[in-house]
């Protein structure tokens, strides 16, 4: 499993980081640029977002559990950095769905009609506009946890090629 895991923890990373990507850069600011109301671009980004929340609980752990066991000798620090960014990344993700996200649908029921015309000073809507930049920091650190994953893992690959040539 040794030589595995890092191929499989590349693999799945580059999945999760691709998933956020195409989400933060490609179908939110599509969504909210061609769909008229934002309560329906909204709904559409959120239930992205929700499909992608409840594939990181799957694979965050799977790819914890993975490295865990595919620990590789020497390397330690490598190996513990890559584990702990992807705990810290399933935690964020937690976080993310379970406390902010609650919070932003809550916020968003409860103001209905006023996320697209009520006056922009609402104190629901600020209060929401700071939920969602939380929510905006999150994904921005898991995007850069797994870009670090991903380096980390092409260091180790780079090591364990040379050291066996």
């Amino acid at each position: 499993m040794g030589r595995i895991s890092p191929v499989f923890v590349a693999a799945g990373v580059g999945i999760w980081l691709g998933a956020m990507l195409f989400l933060s850069f490609v179908l939110a600011p599509a969504a909210f640029a061609t769909i008229e109301s934002r309560q329906l671009a909204g709904d559409l980004v959120a239930r992205a977002l929700n499909i992608l929340y409840l594939s990181a609980y799957v694979l965050g752990p799977l790819l914890v559990l993975v490295r865990v066991l595919g620990r590789p000798p020497g390397r330690q620090r490598l190996w513990a950095v890559q584990v702990i960014l992807l705990i810290m990344m399933t935690a964020s993700t937690l976080v993310s769905r379970e406390i902010v996200g609650t919070k932003l649908l809550e916020l968003r029921r409860a103001m209905g009609s006023v996320m697209e015309t009520g006056p922009r000073d609402d104190p629901r809507r600020l209060l929401f506009q700071q939920w969602h930049q939380f929510s905006v920091l999150l994904m921005r650190f898991n995007i850069a946890a797994a870009a670090a994953v991903l380096a980390l893992v092409g260091v180790e690959g780079r090591r364990y090629v040379s050291r066996n040539e």
